[in-house]
């Protein structure tokens, strides 16, 4: 009788700290200023999302996740390339040194995909193609990079080894990776690439995955909860364009066709797109509730469009007489009052001006009263340490220049934290629970940290009371 009694002390024990893998109902407590709360931001939250699907919540993202590691050679088939200048393009890519200038136009992120991860991002774009390495010919052995117009340092295989790596080291966290190669959800996306090619590489993928893959034969989107697929381990969803191609209909994927991929409209008229984007937020409950019914995932991208500039920055670098003229006309592409001699050189440049005005968009979930919602997912650029985007000047990340000692040079504001808020609140204001008023509260003290920030630096682009909003 004793050795039982002990036991089921032991059981009590067991189950009240986790039940085949799921922590505790008791939320952990964390400090506003905790350095490790992001990287385990679901860990601490499941008590209140468990119950949960992936079609219920709204994830942080970032949009070309893996162009922090970009080399400076033009990748085989690369995106918006004819595919025979691609390979012109890589073949000689020696040519003129115009490698790190085309970086400078490519590059969205300055984090590597760990430092997404361990910053609270759960959705990565990961985008990819079959191409010869960076140091050799376009004849040379070939495999999967990543991309965006130049192909990756490394092959795709050794980021997502990391993140294999990652999620072992945290197992109550979720990631959704969309692989394709230029973020198209159907179209044929791979130019001269075998079928043979593609399924090798998805075999590769599924075998880093194993055990930790989302699958369709087991689970749904908007049927299976987050609790319940912790407890199956299964944390790994995959969504997979030319899905059919690439995986051969297998279960462990999601056809990329099953993304409701909204691009929206010029980020270069933030007199328009602020307004735009805001309208669209008081919509999304609505979109986000049809696209769960279909068991489709409701996505908005939020990343920067160059419309012109690179060609403006390529003449202000490489025509030394027209400087000025071009400067003038490359900061009159971007529509913003007092920006007259400030041509961004960098896509980054772009990514982080952009994301000054998204913050106002994204703050009005939490501060703009009731009606605004968030999709599934938001996806844009420039990812910054503490869950931030980068609001400032200063860019950040491998191959940029120094700081300029600018007072809002690194600014920020606390993208993943009003996501984690947001999804906080949107369940608690359904049903109440113990842990809500204490993961409210550490949230938006967090919030308090790196709160919407304006000011004004109209040489930058950077206006406090502009545009005007609805």
């Amino acid at each position: 009788m004793l050795r039982f009694l002990y036991f089921l002390g032991a059981l009590a024990l067991v189950l009240g700290s986790s039940v085949a893998g799921v922590p505790s109902q008791k939320a952990i407590p964390a400090a506003a200023d905790d350095p490790n709360f992001l990287a385990n931001w679901m860990h601490h939250a499941l008590p209140v999302l468990q119950s949960s699907t992936i079609l219920d919540l709204s994830l942080p993202g970032s949009h070309d996740s893996q162009t922090y590691d970009l080399s400076t050679t033009v990748s085989d088939g690369a995106n918006d390339l004819d595919p025979t200048l691609s390979w012109i393009l890589h073949t000689f890519k020696g040519m003129f040194g115009i490698g790190a200038f085309i970086r400078d136009q490519a590059k969205t992120q300055g984090l590597s995909i760990v430092d997404q991860l361990n910053n609270g991002i759960r959705f990565i774009d990961f985008r990819i193609m079959y191409t010869a390495g960076p140091d050799g010919s376009s004849l040379g052995h070939h495999d999967w990079y990543c991309l965006h117009l130049l192909e990756s340092n490394e092959r795709a295989m050794v980021y997502l080894t990391e993140a294999r790596k990652w999620l072992d080291d945290h197992p109550d966290e979720l990631v959704v990776f969309w692989l394709s190669r230029h973020g198209n959800e159907c179209h044929t996306q791979y130019p001269d690439v075998g079928q043979a090619e593609m399924l090798k590489f998805w075999a590769q993928y599924e075998a880093l995955f194993e055990g930790l893959l989302f699958d369709r034969a087991q689970s749904s989107l908007n049927g299976t909860t987050v609790g319940e697929l912790l407890h199956k381990n299964h944390r790994v969803v995959s969504f997979v364009s030319d899905f059919a191609k690439f995986t051969n209909g297998t279960t462990k994927a999601i056809d990329g066709c099953d993304i409701d991929n909204q691009t929206g409209d010029d980020s270069m008229d933030e007199a328009k797109n602020v307004p735009q984007l805001l309208a669209e937020l008081k919509a999304a409950g609505a979109v986000k509730a049809a696209d769960k019914r279909q068991g489709r995932f409701y996505l908005r991208s939020m990343a920067a469009g160059a419309g012109g500039q690179e060609k403006l920055a390529a003449l202000i670098k490489y025509d030394p007489f027209s400087k000025s003229k071009h400067r003038a006309q490359c900061a009159q592409l971007f529509n913003i009052p007092g920006m007259t001699d400030w041509c961004p050189m960098a896509l980054q440049d772009i990514s982080q001006l952009t994301n000054y005005y998204n913050q106002i968009v994204l703050d009005a979930v939490i501060s703009g009263g009731p009606g605004y919602e968030l999709p599934n997912a938001v996806y844009l650029d420039a990812v910054d340490v503490g869950g931030l985007i980068r609001t400032g000047t200063d860019l950040f990340g491998p191959a940029n220049r120094a700081g300029s000692g600018d007072a809002h040079g690194s600014t920020g504001f606390c993208y993943v934290d009003t996501f984690i808020l947001y999804n906080i609140n949107r369940v608690c204001a359904a049903k109440s629970m113990p842990q809500c008023g204490e993961l409210q509260q550490l949230l938006a003290a967090r919030r308090k940290l790196h709160p919407l920030t304006r000011w004004d630096d109209a040489a930058h682009g950077r206006l406090a009371a502009w545009p005007k909003l609805p």
